[in-house]
């Protein structure tokens, strides 16, 4: 699969994005246009490919899109594995497929200034694609997941970069079942699973 590139006039649209102020005014529905700025600029994180891997077979396929602040912090770091802190408003949003390439849901996290220093000031949010919330705020599994990449600002590298062992992933999705290519990944690539 080939690396998707960030295209100038892309970065220059979301530069020019800005999140509202953040504390009082973001809301789930505030933040879904965000997302949806990012989806429909495509957005794509650095050193994540539209389609990649995902771990669960309820949606194998994800892609990672990010914004300008967050871009931003991962170029001025030099790579997603050497950020330690995020600059404030930076958006990180996972869209998660299935097979066919259907969107299932959509998956988010904002760094807002002031909000919960402990757990990096990051409000975590879950949405159908539709945009109706799931989750917003504070939301504690995707903070103890996160927190597994502390030293990274709560941030995972994409698969083959950063894997999560079976035991831990199990523990975090106990109803689900992982996908079997990323299971062989964790064969492939040891070196890579998250401590």
């Amino acid at each position: 699969m080939k690396k998707a590139l960030f295209h100038p006039v892309t970065a220059a649209i979301l530069l020019s994005v800005t999140m509202p102020a953040l504390a009082a005014d973001l809301t789930p529905e505030t933040l879904w246009r965000q997302i949806q700025t990012l989806q429909k600029t495509h957005a794509i994180m650095p050193e994540s490919t539209p389609y990649q891997l995902g771990s669960r077979t309820v949606d194998p396929l994800t892609t990672d899109l990010a914004n300008g602040p967050a871009i931003r912090s991962i170029q001025q770091a030099g790579g997603l594995m050497k950020v330690h802190r995020y600059r404030d408003g930076s958006l990180l949003v996972k869209e998660n497929y299935n097979l066919q390439k259907q969107l299932v849901g959509v998956t988010a996290m904002v760094k807002v200034a002031g909000f919960d220093a402990s757990d990096r000031n990051w409000v975590m949010a879950a949405y159908k694609p539709s945009g109706v919330p799931i989750s917003f705020g504070k939301v504690g599994s995707c903070i103890a997941c996160h927190a597994l990449v502390r030293t990274q600002d709560f941030v995972f590298a994409p698969p083959p970069q950063q894997l999560l062992p079976v035991a831990t992933w199990k523990a975090f999705f106990p109803k689900q079942e992982m996908n079997p290519k990323y299971v062989a990944l964790l064969k492939k690539y040891p070196q890579h699973v998250v401590p």
